[in-house]
């Protein structure tokens, strides 16, 4: 299955909310969100959301693909360890890991940009949309000291009605916790 056929029920333009806290003991900021999320040169998917930190407007961009080697664009013809999905180790930092799918699905690769979260450079995340059809994506950044955190993207389509987007933070020696919690409904 493509990305395109796994977030064909979440296409559209939505309206929402955004919960985002820094710490795991900190209360959630809640703000007003809305999201376009929509086919993009055939084969990929975007989704465009908006949202504010205290009072001050933010957006961000997400743009997904299969992944290569997983009937995407670029699956023809191309072998070896690019092609193949990443492994499923929420340890690691670098793939979907956690989540109650089987990490044995789909392929994808997203390139992410945000101006609160990620500027001023975008994220390159990889990781897999697994049998339960949650997107599930991960990358690894520089911290300002010490080993790489990561990030860990969680894209629940939904039916049709509404859709989720986590974002979880991962921390060198703790468990991964939850940052941002995006809900949606379809704008009628």
């Amino acid at each position: 299955m493509t990305i395109v056929e796994s977030l064909s029920p979440f296409t559209g333009t939505w309206q929402g909310h955004n919960r985002m806290r820094f710490m795991p003991t900190d209360e959630y900021q809640e703000s007003v969100s809305a999201a376009v999320v929509a086919v993009t040169a055939k084969d990929f998917v975007t989704i465009e959301y908006t949202w504010a930190h205290e009072g001050q407007p933010q957006n961000g961009l997400l743009l997904l693909g299969t992944a290569p080697g997983e009937g995407g664009p670029a699956a023809e013809g191309e072998a070896g360890a690019e092609g193949e999905a990443p492994p499923s180790d929420a340890s690691s930092g670098t793939s979907a890991g956690t989540g109650t799918g089987t990490g044995i699905g789909t392929g994808v690769t997203a390139v992410w940009v945000d101006s609160f979260h990620a500027a001023p450079q975008w994220l390159t995340l990889t990781g897999s949309v697994d049998d339960d059809n949650v997107v599930r994506l991960a990358c690894t950044y520089p911290a300002p000291e010490g080993p790489d955190w990561g990030w860990q993207i969680h894209i629940e389509p939904g039916d049709g009605n509404g859709g989720r987007i986590t974002m979880h933070n991962l921390v060198p020696g703790y468990d991964p916790y939850q940052v941002v919690e995006a809900t949606y409904r379809r704008q009628a």
